[in-house]
């Protein structure tokens, strides 16, 4: 089982990931499950925990993003 997992969050706009003009500006953090929840439930607004596979899909946006600019 993995102890590592991925947390997301969008200062621009919170809870809104898909939005390809907000994609630059998602930030991640590979944290600890028990961290990874204490960010979720704390008052640090907009954490949520990623699903698998979600960074993945965005850094493959990213990378197509770059590649056209």
């Amino acid at each position: 089982m993995d102890r590592l997992v991925y947390v997301k969050r969008n200062p621009l706009c919170l809870y809104r990931y898909n939005t390809p003009e907000h994609l630059p500006y998602i930030q991640w953090k590979l944290v600890t499950k028990g961290v990874a929840y204490n960010m979720v439930h704390s008052k640090q607004v907009g954490w949520e925990r990623a699903k698998k596979g979600e960074y993945e899909e965005w850094s493959a946006q990213m990378d197509k993003l770059k590649k056209e600019n």
